[in-house]
């Protein structure tokens, strides 16, 4: 019998006794492989640039087996957001026995210590990168769906655990990681493009809206990265620094995930953009093989500036 054949079967044998096994034992249990097994850290400093893991608890502080109802693979790409009486973190679960991407989110009363709380979106595709933010008093997700060729905007019935499908945000297809950006009072949304399935992103588009329901036409500088993995999958929230946007790529150069890096947008109108990237001395945001959770990569991160001056920051790594 081939080894391929053997390796099947093994695999076959080994995803029937996880199914029989309750959940939390089965993702204390469940086998993965190092490469992708993300997990989700905090760091913090007096900016962005001044990231450094935190010393208030230990990381990981989510990890695959915190996940409590289904066997999940691991998480990623997480999103914070920072209310009156508590901190809420959406993420991604790979669920293991689908092999598909799904939806959840975790609570904190400080930042620091969280608690996971359920799966709240699922679909019959992968979904990944919740881009979770607010418009008036409304809460959206656009989370990636990618493999459903669709950019699909959704509404919290119920903050934060309940949401509904509105419509899709029909500008193409093979888009990943798209990041929303209210700026002026004109909507922007930046996307990742994978030339074809599987290839490594290596182009980023640009749209625009006068609303969050209505039109989105293209840049005409669109696209606004050509043919680079380093700076052209989105890899976080676009943040608002000193009165500029700043967007965040993955720096995909020597593996998928490898790093991120910052890029700071100079100019964005209906007819112009500029950007560039932050000084090389700061460009890595994150030193690899500082822990033992990051020595192979990180592509994500998302942050809040605290009323102390301080930034509090949720990555996800390796």
């Amino acid at each position: 019998m081939p080894i391929s054949q053997i390796k099947g079967r093994i695999v076959a044998v080994y995803n029937y006794f996880m199914a029989l096994l309750p959940v939390r034992l089965a993702n204390q249990l469940i086998w993965i492989d190092r490469q992708s097994n993300w997990s989700i850290s905090i760091y913090e400093g007096k900016s962005f640039q001044h990231l450094q893991p935190t010393t208030v608890v230990t990381n990981p502080v989510l990890t695959r087996r915190d996940v409590t109802d289904i066997v999940a693979a691991f998480v990623a790409d997480p999103f914070l957001v920072r209310g009156a009486n508590e901190w809420l973190m959406f993420f991604e679960v790979f669920n293991h026995s689908s092999q598909k991407g799904e939806i959840a989110f975790a609570r904190s009363q400080d930042g620091y210590r969280w608690n996971y709380q359920q799966i709240i979106i699922a679909e019959d595709f992968h979904l990944s990168y919740p881009y979770v933010f607010e418009s008036g008093s409304t809460w959206y997700m656009i989370p990636e769906s990618c493999e459903a060729n669709s950019i699909r905007l959704y509404r919290a019935k119920k903050f934060p655990g309940t949401w509904e499908f509105v419509q899709e945000i029909s500008i193409g297809s093979r888009f990943v990681d798209a990041s929303i950006l209210n700026f002026n009072d004109i909507w922007w949304l930046f996307v990742g493009i994978e030339p074809t399935e599987g290839s490594p992103c290596n182009l980023m588009k640009l749209y625009y809206a006068d609303s969050l329901l209505g039109e989105w036409v293209e840049h005409p500088q669109s696209p606004i990265v050509k043919d680079s993995v380093e700076i052209s999958r989105p890899a976080g929230r676009v943040q608002i620094v000193a009165n500029r946007p700043v967007r965040f790529a993955q720096d995909c150069t020597k593996t998928y995930g490898y790093n991120v890096r910052a890029i700071a947008i100079e100019s964005l109108t209906k007819s112009t953009y500029l950007e560039a990237q932050i000084p090389l001395d700061s460009h890595y945001l994150f030193k690899l093989g500082t822990m033992s959770c990051n020595h192979i990569g990180m592509h994500h991160i998302d942050f809040v500036s605290t009323d102390d001056d301080r930034c509090i920051a949720c990555v996800d790594m390796r």
